[in-house]
Formats: structure tokens, sequence, C-alpha cells
């Protein structure tokens, strides 16, 4: 597909340009605010044009490289694919070449759904997506990212020839570099379910070839279109020497966006994993769908989500006290953050807490612009300042339009939305956009500091 030219002609560009061979992440800032990185410029690359690219677009930032890596499906071959931002590749791709695409697993159809995590035990990467050939979920691992070589495994089939399992994946890590996976199972001839796999070499029940036996999966909880757009959190707990697992998901038979964790003490979750609880957050005609999750340090969830009723984004935040809007006995606060996308689905919403403490939402905007939404207070903003989310004498979040959409051609940005932080703050946004009827390309939005160049005065 033919790609765009895009201008950014800003002072701390042009120095972007002129200093070759500079780690602007790795330059502090001039800037003082809550997040060091948040008031950083943006730049965007138009990553893959070869076709209809970037759908179930997935991005990880690895900190000890410095390399950002996006999984992606190619509509046009059917196929998964791989972009690394250090140019590491067969296939030169991006704005000079700076950065490195190839396919990692050919179809006849698969990638939909891709999740990459980097693992930060060995600092491999994995993906999970789904082989919509097959209805299977797949599994596919770089022991070594300096290396083209990497395997592929089947981890779970579902009913053979009758369901889709592996659906709407969402990968994650723990501490020790142990794989987990939350993914939706599609059943049309009976109960859909939400699942999650992990890797188990002493008590597997799940995977095939050389991964047979080596996975555990579980049902969390079924029911009809139970489970979709799930986003999943794994943490450490040092008193039970164990691992916590928090999962956002759409129950798309009641229309509402539920959460299930783990406890200390029985769960409900109609599951073998008894220490799991299973509740309803918002509710709604069409309440919940592409959530997105992370946990504070506190153990409280933060989730995005869409109400489709309503055509919005939607913020949740658990509380201590039972004071908010939902949840169980107004266990949590949601609020409206800004208006989406009403002839198209979004197709992707993406939360990420920032190094400060602070949530960050890429999302579409109504009017199809790829936007991020921040509180003020991340931003270093005075009250007054913003201008979408919550109000409270004045709006308390900043939605900033990161890559609009198009004019003089009609066209949107900001489908199957990704986001990640590095450690210094700043944003990296995985996306597709450019979106014609024809299809779309894949763009990565991203941040990097000022570089301050001392200037030298003749007479």
């Amino acid at each position: 597909m033919r790609g765009r030219i895009i201008f950014r002609a800003t002072l701390s560009a042009v120095l972007f340009m002129l200093v070759a061979g500079t780690d602007l992440d790795k330059v502090d800032s001039s800037n003082s605010s809550a997040n060091p990185g948040a008031a950083a410029p943006w730049f965007i690359d138009e990553v893959d044009t070869d076709g209809d690219m970037g759908l179930h677009a997935s991005v990880a930032y690895d900190p000890s490289r410095g390399v950002t890596y996006v999984s992606y499906y190619d509509a046009t071959n059917q196929e998964l694919r791989l972009a690394r931002s250090n140019g590491f590749g067969p296939d030169p791709c991006g704005p000079n070449g700076k950065w490195g695409c190839h396919t990692v697993d050919r179809g006849p159809d698969v990638g939909k759904y891709s999740s990459v995590a980097v693992n930060p035990d060995t600092g491999g990467i994995g993906i999970a997506y789904y082989d919509a050939t097959n209805g299977n979920l797949k599994y596919l691992i770089f022991e070594n990212p300096n290396l083209l070589v990497h395997n592929i495994y089947t981890i779970d089939k579902g009913i053979e020839g009758i369901s889709s399992t592996g659906l709407h994946t969402s990968l994650a890590y723990s501490d020790e570099g142990k794989p987990f996976i939350a993914y939706y199972f599609e059943n049309p001839s009976g109960v859909d379910a939400l699942m999650f796999a992990y890797y188990s070499v002493t008590n597997g029940n799940c995977g095939y070839g050389y991964a047979e036996d080596t996975w555990r999966c579980h049902t969390i909880i079924s029911g009809d279109r139970v489970g979709q757009h799930p986003s999943l959190v794994v943490r450490n707990n040092p008193s039970t020497n164990d691992w916590d697992f928090y999962i956002s998901f759409y129950n798309g038979g009641t229309g509402e966006l539920w959460y299930s964790k783990t406890v200390e003490t029985e769960g409900n979750c109609p599951t073998d994993l008894t220490d799991m609880i299973c509740y309803g957050v918002a509710g709604g005609n069409d309440v919940g769908r592409y959530s997105s999750l992370y946990v504070d340090s506190a153990g409280d969830f933060h989730i995005a989500y869409y109400d489709a009723t309503e055509k919005r984004l939607m913020y949740a935040v658990e509380l201590a006290s039972g004071t908010g809007n939902c949840g169980v006995l107004g266990s949590a606060q949601c609020d409206e953050i800004d208006s989406m996308q009403a002839n198209y689905h979004p197709l992707g919403i993406s939360i990420a807490e920032d190094p400060a403490g602070y949530p960050a939402i890429a999302y579409q905007a109504a009017n199809g612009s790829l936007k991020l939404a921040r509180p003020i207070n991340a931003l270093g903003i005075p009250a007054g300042g913003g201008d979408c989310g919550p109000e409270d004498l004045f709006y308390l979040w900043f939605c900033e339009t990161i890559d609009p959409f198009g004019t003089w051609i009609n066209y949107r940005n900001g489908d199957f939305v990704s986001l990640a932080f590095s450690p210094s703050g700043l944003a990296h946004i995985a996306y597709n956009g450019f979106i014609l009827p024809e299809g779309g390309n894949l763009y990565v939005a991203y941040q990097r500091f000022n570089l301050h160049l001392p200037l030298v005065m003749k007479d």
C-alpha cells in the first residue's frame, strides 16, 4: 500500500535529524514534570507499507537493549510479522531502513490477535497469537533476539473442527521469565470461555508437538461470549511464593466489563483455579470491549475500555473505599475520558502506567485521529489546562492528538493501538494508520527527549 509523507516541523525534530548516532532515549530532559518524559516531542515512523499492514499490532519495549518490538498481522498475505527498531532482520523497513521487518509465521492464515512481550529473565521475545487456519492458540519465542532463529508451539487446539481458541491473546511474563497467556475460547455450538495458559513441564494438560503436555490450560469462566478482549497482568507474590494473576475482560453475554484476580481465600470463578474471583466492574447495554489493564503497586486495577452504547472511551480505577460509582458496592470509579469512533470499531485501546505512576491511554478519537490521554498532573499542566476526562471545576485530563486524521485524503489513524513506556517515561505507540478502503500501514509513534546543542556565537 502507498504510504504518506509525515512532516513534524519542530525544532526538536530538526535537532533529532541533525544528530546522528545519538540515543535520545537516554538523554536527560531539561523539562521538569511529574513524568520527565511526558513533555518530550513526538516522532512518527511509517514502518511497513507493503500491503495491508499493522493490524492486531502489539508493542513491547526492551530497556536492556533500547529496542522497540512490534508484532502485527499482514492482512495481504495473512502472515504474522515482527518489526524491530534497531534495523535487525532480513528486510529493512521504516525511514532509511532503520527498522527491521520480517515474517515469523506463515499461513494460510496466522497472526491475528498477536501479543508481544520481552522476557525479563532471558531478554528473549515471545509472541502469543491466533492460528485462524486451525483455530488454535500459538506461541512463538526468540530465545536470543540477536538471532533470527525462533521456535513455534501450538498450545491449545480447543475442540478440533468445532471451536476456535486463542483469540484476543494477552501475553505476560513473570519476573523469572515464565510465560502466561490469557485468551478467548469461542465455541459456535456451545459455551465460550475466558482461558488461561502457562508453562508447566511437570503438570501439563495442553501443548502439542514439541510442547506436548508442557503447558497447563484452565477455563477461568465460561458463558455466552464471556472472555473477549482479555488483558493480563502477572505479579510475583512473596508472601505465597507464587504468582498473582489479574485479568480484565468483556462479558459479551451481559454487555459488561468484568475482572478476575487471584485471592488468598476461596474464589468464586467456576474453574479448578480455586483462588480466582470474577465480578462485574461496569455495566450497560454494551460496555467493556477492548479492555486494557495495568495493576499499580498497591494491587489496584486501572482499566481502559470502550462504551459502545455511548461511543466513548472509559477509565475505571479500583478504590480502597466504597465511594465509587461502579464495581462491587462502589469499589471502583468509572469516568468518561473522551468520545470515540461511532462508524468504525476502534479495534484497540491501550493503557499503560508511566514510570511516575500515572495512567496513559492510547486510542482512536471520534474524528479518526490517534490520541493519547493523560491526567494533567502527569504532564505538569496546572488546573484549567485539561480538555478531557472527569471534571472537578476543570477537566482533569489532557487528550493530545498524536497523528491526526486525513483531511485532503479521507483516512483515519489508530486502529489496533498498543502502548508501552521506556523506563525514562517515553511513550511508544504501535498502530494501524493511514487507513483507506484498501487497507492501512504499520506506524509507530514515539517520544524522544530534546537534545540541546551548544550555541556558538561568532564576532
